[in-house]
């Protein structure tokens, strides 16, 4: 018979190796969601620090180059001067607009101009000219051209706008922006091609939030547009211009830790439909992550923390991709704008989405921009 001492230890090994069992079947596979999972990233790199001071930086987009990674470009706007371009390491490329005062950026890909399919960026502009505009991006120089009918969409009746973000529909293939004002009306536009290289816009429907919205982003596969209404929280509405204007609260001010003012928000894409909804909750400097499948259920938090290079707050925008970009960032990279640089004057800061991920959360190289 087998003494106490000698029990307890079987029952300890049996233990340890339904453990490892268990460690080992659940490799690899996202953790479920709770209110303590709080990850803390550091930034693997950051641009230089756009030349306007005060509260200037603001928004960023990516955009992935068609054959090699290692050319992608970082856009960022300077809401006080010109819509930026960088490098993925962070060194300045191309000042646009400069004066044009852009407030928010997106990028749409596989737009059909004279004949090619190309690549458009389009920005908020609040400076003398009022409105939207919209350039080219061209993967063999890696700079842009702007190609707005008229140089400017008037927006709001000329009005000015505020934050904005694109989409493409799956089911029609056209191309769309959203833009919005500070009285909460939001409008679509429908993206065409004008011929002679320029492209035209025209508006298809209008959507009204109770107070301020900002960020906004829009989900190309599954018709989705989100857009934040700073001080309530996201809404979720139908991207088609056909969708109607009824929206659904899908995060919420005070719920897990959703603070205001509700600002950038981004799409992580993966394979199936599968991926995250990412929010940023400038009230206390972290960035919220949502399934993006069904009722975009809550997942985790991000943190980031300084390390050699200082930590973020007061972010406005973000921006991430699931795409390969560089060496520096091989499983995609989520960018963030900081609005208190140790380097002085703002800038934007960019982690490893595997430093973020790491067995809590997708990911997914493989997923196209392009749909290819």
């Amino acid at each position: 018979m087998k003494t106490f001492a000698e029990r307890s230890l079987v029952v300890l090994v049996v233990l340890a190796l339904a453990a490892a069992g268990l460690a080992r079947l659940g490799a690899g596979k996202p953790r479920p969601a709770g209110e303590d999972i709080v990850v803390t990233p550091e930034a693997r790199a950051q641009t230089v620090p756009v030349p306007s001071g005060g509260d200037a930086a603001d928004d960023p987009a990516l955009w992935v180059h068609p054959t090699d990674p290692e050319q992608s470009l970082l856009l960022g706007t300077d809401k006080q001067g010109g819509l930026h371009v960088y490098n993925l390491d962070g060194s300045h490329r191309q000042l646009l607009a400069d004066g044009g005062r852009p407030n928010n950026v997106d990028v749409l890909y596989g737009f059909r101009l004279e004949g090619h399919d190309v690549d458009l960026a389009v920005a908020s502009m609040r400076g003398k000219a009022l409105g939207a505009k919209l350039w080219r991006i061209d993967p063999k120089t890696r700079t842009l051209s702007d190609v707005t009918e008229g140089g400017i969409f008037k927006t709001f009746g000329g009005g000015e706008p505020y934050g904005c973000c694109t989409y493409r529909s799956a089911t029609s293939g056209k191309h769309y922006f959203f833009i919005n004002a500070k009285s909460g009306e939001v409008e679509q536009h429908l993206l065409e091609d004008a011929g002679q290289g320029k492209v035209r816009s025209k508006k298809v429907r209008t959507l009204r939030l109770k107070s301020q919205p900002e960020g906004c982003v829009a989900d190309n596969e599954l018709g989705h547009l989100y857009v934040g209404e700073e001080s309530v929280g996201v809404w979720k509405f139908g991207a088609e211009p056909d969708a109607g204007a009824e929206g659904k609260l899908v995060a919420k001010v005070g719920e897990h830790g959703l603070t205001a003012d509700v600002e950038g928000l981004t799409i992580y894409y993966a394979r199936g439909g599968k991926g995250y909804l990412i929010v940023s909750s400038q009230g206390n400097d972290t960035f919220k992550v949502y399934t993006r499948e069904g009722d975009n259920r809550f997942v985790l938090t991000i943190n980031p923390k300084g390390g050699k290079i200082d930590d973020v707050s007061d972010t406005d925008g973000i921006c991430v991709t699931s795409c390969p970009t560089s060496k520096q960032f091989p499983k995609g990279v989520l960018v963030v704008q900081d609005g208190h640089n140790a380097r002085g004057k703002q800038n934007f800061k960019l982690y490893a989405w595997e430093d973020i991920a790491a067995d809590r959360l997708l990911i997914d190289t493989r997923w196209s921009p392009r749909g290819k």
